[in-house]
């Protein structure tokens, strides 16, 4: 009887230890070689529907461009100039961005909040687009009770992120930087590593036969 009482639970943990070594649901345990499990991404809040987009561009085409167009006509700097209607950024080198990014952040030990757009005008000289209206990205952070754009400058060997109009306003006052309106704002780059993004591939007012957006039914 005492042999039975051994027996029985030595007899139980041997049939779980079987049943569990039978049943291998992790692949990463087992060396299982099977499909990968597909990861499904849910949609975002910023994701808007096709209808709102459209508008949205046909919004800006018939109460911003034509204004955008008169102004640059009146200056005479460019010829025909035509309203920056799109900006393609290549898919695969934004993520690299992003994850550049994220890197340079963590180096400065700094949290990434946000991916802020900023609205930006090339001037007419030293650019393939004269006048242009355009977009550049820059990471935020938290600063305070604010969220601000941050560059990582290099203090005493130490990576920092520092907001960039602390950094605008160092170029400013010590002249390392020109003044807005000149040819280029020329950064000295020695101890600032900048994370603002730029250079997409700009698109005038795509003909009604192309396949995109486009502002057929406001003309």
């Amino acid at each position: 009887m005492k042999l039975l009482n051994f027996m029985i639970p030595i007899t139980m943990m041997a049939l779980v230890l079987v049943d569990c070594k039978g049943d291998h649901t992790n692949n990463e345990d087992d060396g299982n070689t099977g499909p990968p499990t597909v990861v499904v991404v849910e949609r975002p809040d910023m994701a808007i529907e096709l209808g709102e987009a459209i508008a949205l561009y046909q919004n800006y085409g018939a109460n911003r461009v034509g204004l955008i167009e008169s102004f640059e006509e009146e200056l005479g700097d460019v010829d025909n100039y035509q309203a920056t209607r799109s900006l393609t950024f290549n898919f695969k080198e934004l993520r690299q961005y992003m994850d550049y990014v994220e890197q340079e952040a963590k180096t400065a030990g700094t949290d990434i909040l946000g991916l802020r757009v900023y609205l930006g005008q090339y001037d007419t000289k030293n650019s393939p687009h004269p006048n242009a209206e355009t977009v550049f990205f820059n990471p935020t952070m938290k600063k305070g009770d604010n969220e601000v754009a941050f560059a990582i400058q290099n203090q005493n060997g130490n990576p920092t992120a520092v907001p960039v109009g602390v950094l605008q306003d160092y170029y400013l006052k010590t002249g390392k930087i020109k003044t807005p309106g000149k040819a280029n704002l020329v950064f000295i780059q020695d101890d600032i590593t900048s994370l603002a993004g730029n250079h997409g591939g700009r698109r005038p007012p795509p003909p009604h036969e192309d396949d995109d957006y486009n502002d057929e039914g406001n003309n």
